[in-house]
């Protein structure tokens, strides 16, 4: 074999190496994703929707199922916000955990509450703290949409555009809901308008679309059901002849049986609040989150 042909072969290799070599390096060089970060479950997958392009991430920092208001942060959920560029989440006393969880971070942060106007409760120990749950109304969740974008769009003013174009896709969905369900209140007789839940977390709904709201315990409060609410709730399905009765995914049923078993209703379904469904689940986008509530709202009271 020749001189000239042996060196041909090795000059062939060492470009084949120094360019393997070079794809490698700029791979380890590529532009990492921004990383923003949502309180819950719920939060994320909206900001998902408006974020979506190759630049961000978006995490939860609890997981599917998971109960929210007396979640207790993580190592991982530290390493998580200290890599993040914005730390979103819902307030008005949702995350009871979040004040001190950023507290010693360095990072942005963005309050939706800060931007929406509360629903009060007006009983037991609660009475006249905010209602945190806005989201379960698909109204709201329009402002949600809202609130983010111009959030994100203040941060990354060179993505205002994309966050805007997803934004309003995102809520011409969300205001299909709200037609729908506004229609079907609508159609509704009047006595047949109670929504009877576990937990009081159901105060936008029922304000946004005509709703006598009834429940057994106020917000993240099941240990307080008393035995005068439960002769009241009992009264009143019997009274108003409620035809369905509902509860929660991430609670147990188990109080709301008894109001089936002593008035004879129908026990409708368990609705999702806090927290969305695993994958495989019905609920486990907001979106399909609102319409599995809804239909199941329907179901029940028609």
């Amino acid at each position: 074999m020749s001189k000239k042909f042996l060196l041909l072969i090795f000059g062939c290799l060492f470009c084949f190496f120094s360019i393997t070599g070079c794809k490698r390096i700029s791979t380890k060089n590529e532009t990492k994703k921004e990383l923003i970060l949502a309180s819950f479950t719920v939060l994320a997958d909206i900001i998902q929707n408006i974020a979506n392009n190759d630049d961000f991430e978006v995490k939860s920092i609890t997981k599917p199922g998971i109960e929210v208001h007396g979640y207790k942060p993580t190592p991982s959920d530290l390493i998580n916000a200290s890599e993040a560029f914005v730390f979103i989440d819902n307030g008005f006393g949702f995350e009871i955990w979040s004040e001190k969880f950023v507290s010693n971070l360095k990072i942005q942060r963005k309050t939706i509450a800060d931007d929406l106007q509360p629903i009060f409760i007006t009983e037991d120990s609660y009475k006249g703290k905010p209602n945190p749950h806005a989201w379960i109304s698909p109204k709201r969740g329009i402002l949600y949409v809202d609130i983010i974008v111009k959030s994100l769009s203040e941060l990354r003013p060179s993505q205002k555009g994309l966050f805007e174009k997803n934004g309003e896709t995102y809520k011409q969905k969300l205001s299909k809901i709200d037609q729908d369900f506004s229609l079907f209140i609508n159609n509704l007789e009047k006595d047949k308008r109670y929504l009877v839940s576990c937990e009081g977390a159901f105060s936008y709904l029922a304000n946004d679309y005509g709703l006598n709201e009834v429940y057994l315990w106020p917000v993240n409060a099941e240990s307080q059901i008393t035995p005068k609410r439960m002769a009241r709730t009992i009264s009143l399905v019997k009274k108003k002849n409620v035809p369905a009765v509902f509860c929660e995914s991430t609670v147990s049923n188990e109080s709301q049986m008894v109001v089936v078993n002593e008035t004879g209703t129908k026990f409708g379904g368990n609705l999702y609040v806090d927290s969305l469904s695993s994958d495989n689940g019905p609920a486990n986008s907001y979106l399909e989150m609102l319409k599995h509530n809804l239909e199941i709202i329907k179901r029940g009271l028609e």
